[in-house]
């Protein structure tokens, strides 16, 4: 019996630890990480001003839909468990 409900919670329980291993972002999806560097304007003269040097890197980051895509996979899969049961009841009546 136990062993249902834990196949049930699967997918949530799957996306969530993905999502907070990643680093909780409670943004959307992002497919680009962008990484500042601090960057002298002369090369070994850092006194002389900095500039901001901007790179994108390509990587999936997971965003709130992630956990949330696992709970409605988790609802629906309740729902058709719990109404499967139901309509199993009704008929044996």
């Amino acid at each position: 019996m136990g062993m249902k409900y834990f196949l049930i919670l699967l997918p949530f329980l799957m996306t969530f630890s993905y999502w907070a291993s990643e680093g909780r972002r409670l943004s959307l999806w992002a497919n680009q990480v962008e990484n500042r560097e601090e960057v002298p304007i002369i090369e070994g003269m850092p006194e002389l001003g900095t500039q901001t040097k901007v790179t994108w890197q390509k990587k999936f980051v997971p965003g709130m839909e992630t956990p949330s895509l696992g709970f409605f996979i988790s609802t629906i899969l309740f729902l058709s468990h719990y109404f499967s049961k139901r309509s199993l009841k009704k008929s044996s009546l």
